[in-house]
């Protein structure tokens, strides 16, 4: 009994660890009114892809504080008394930000609407982070070679493609994470070792490259990687990608010394699947399952890879024909004469 009893105390201790390095979203603002702040709104946030729902009440300034919300779109209503239901329809939260709502009530009855569309913060206002999101649009549409999202950190201001640096930091400043949980080599730290990204596993991930918050800790810049979630529908995908050299074009180097391209014949395949997953209810007279209340993400990739780093030069021919030829005519021209 006391081995378990320790057993249970460790996991929750390490629960609470990674709780603290999770990447998830907030949103913050604050509920005023034409006569000042509104204290005791109820602000409803939903999350448009799941369904679920958190309740919060502003405090005695009409400020509120959402946190741990994971990334995606989400629907805000904030309801109180004499006053008209405020909705933001389209909140985008992203990974490890938070976004500043400022909901301005009117004078009416509840029953009544004002609606507006949010969308994604362009300007941070909560707090001095200067962060980029590289969004699921992005990471789906843009061409990448070999299917690595990291690549689209070369697009992002300040980072040097060539030596992998942000705003001139070594690389061993960049500190990788997936999902709140390191995934690099701590030792070398110079990016992902055993858990490199791939297309389909890979949601969205932000770029803090200036004043990243205590939370985060082990480096100056931050990458935060997050995994796709379930929704309340069903969705998969199966793939197939190859790159060969018999489809590419030589170099100019290669062709003026009549040398063939490299050999290359890269496959990558896999698939996804993602979707409610239907779980036991314990409640006493209840469903014997419990639908839209946990969700499910798999993938998996498979790479095969031959390639040969050094072409093949074609037999070359004689170096000397026309040597050959010079030294024939002197011959012959030297034989004439002496026979003569």
């Amino acid at each position: 009994m006391k081995r378990f009893l320790l057993l249970m105390l460790a996991i929750c201790l390490s629960t609470i660890i990674n709780l603290g390095q999770t990447t998830g979203g907030k949103i913050v603002g604050s509920v005023t009114a034409p006569d000042g702040a509104v204290p005791g709104a109820t602000i409803v946030v939903t999350d448009n892809q799941t369904g679920k729902e958190r309740t919060v009440v502003s405090n005695s300034e009409g400020a509120f504080e959402v946190s741990q919300l994971e990334f995606g779109v989400y629907t805000v209503k904030i309801t109180a008394s004499g006053y008209k239901t405020f909705t933001a329809n389209e909140v985008k939260v992203d990974a490890g930000r938070e976004y500043s709502l400022s909901a301005q009530l009117e004078v009416g009855q509840v029953t009544e609407q004002v609606t507006v569309t949010a969308g994604a913060e362009q300007v941070n206002s909560s707090n001095g982070e200067l962060s980029t999101t590289v969004s699921p649009q992005q990471i789906k549409e843009l061409p990448l070679n070999g299917r690595n999202p990291l690549s689209l950190l070369n697009l992002q201001a300040g980072v040097n493609a060539t030596s992998g640096s942000i705003n001139g930091q070594r690389t061993s400043s960049v500190n990788y994470t997936r999902d709140g949980l390191n995934v690099q080599d701590n030792f070398i730290r110079n990016g992902f070792v055993s858990d490199q990204p791939t297309v389909d596993d890979t949601g969205e991930f932000n770029v803090i490259t200036q004043n990243a918050g205590a939370e985060f800790g082990s480096g100056s810049t931050q990458v935060l990687l997050v995994t796709p979630r379930g929704g309340n529908e069903f969705h998969g995908a199966l793939y197939a990608f190859n790159r060969n050299s018999k489809f590419a074009a030589n170099n100019f180097n290669l062709n003026r010394t009549n040398v063939d391209r490299p050999f290359l014949n890269r496959n990558q395949f896999g698939g996804s699947i993602s979707g409610p997953l239907p779980f036991p209810g314990f409640n006493e007279g209840g469903p014997l399952f419990v639908k839209d209340k946990v969700f499910f993400f798999g993938s998996g990739e498979r790479h095969c890879w031959r390639q040969c780093l050094c072409p093949v030069r074609p037999p070359q021919r004689s170096a000397r024909p026309l040597n050959d030829r010079i030294l024939a005519f002197l011959q012959a021209r030297r034989s004439r004469f002496s026979g003569s």
